[in-house]
């Protein structure tokens, strides 16, 4: 898929968020920038991240790193204090929430792996080797530590996992 659809896609899902409308756009192209590892890094691609890192991190305190693997149409609501890493993988339709961190539980190990249709609470802690099923639900505040099922709800300190079909 070509670059400007996916970023008429991002927009569309973003679509009466203009903070989160500037924060996937500005990361496709950085992340377009971006040279792939086995190639020489291209000269205008420094200033391109740069620029990016000024603006959203730095201005719009929102931490998504040019080289984090993201699927079609991010979501980002009410962005403030996310935090991504760099080794954290992001299907389509994910939903972040303000102050939402997803990583590593130390420098160097294994992140997240977030698969379609996930949705975060604000706040919520996803870190370490785990997957994250598409359709599940992470709740506000939750503190994710093992995989999250597809279809199941998170909840929790730390996190519960309810499963679609029982009770509330």
């Amino acid at each position: 898929m070509r670059l400007l659809d996916v970023i008429r896609e991002d927009l569309d899902a973003n679509k009466g968020q203009p903070k989160g409308q500037l924060v996937v756009v500005a990361f496709r192209l950085a992340h377009a920038a971006r040279s792939p590892v086995d190639r020489p890094v291209r000269w205008w691609a420094v200033p391109v991240g740069i620029v990016y890192r000024l603006l959203v991190e730095w201005v719009l305190g929102i931490e998504i790193p040019w080289k984090t693997t993201v699927g079609r149409r991010l979501r980002v609501l009410h962005g403030v204090g996310i935090v991504v890493n760099d080794g954290t993988v992001l299907g389509d339709d994910v939903v972040l929430r303000q102050n939402v961190t997803l990583g590593n539980k130390r420098g160097g190990l294994p992140c997240p792996v977030v698969e379609d249709d996930v949705r975060f609470g604000a706040g919520a802690i996803v870190i370490g080797d785990l997957t994250v099923g598409t359709g599940a639900r992470v709740g506000a505040g939750a503190v994710v530590t093992r995989s999250v099922p597809p279809g199941a709800t998170a909840v929790g300190n730390p996190a519960v996992m309810r499963l679609p079909d029982s009770p509330a």
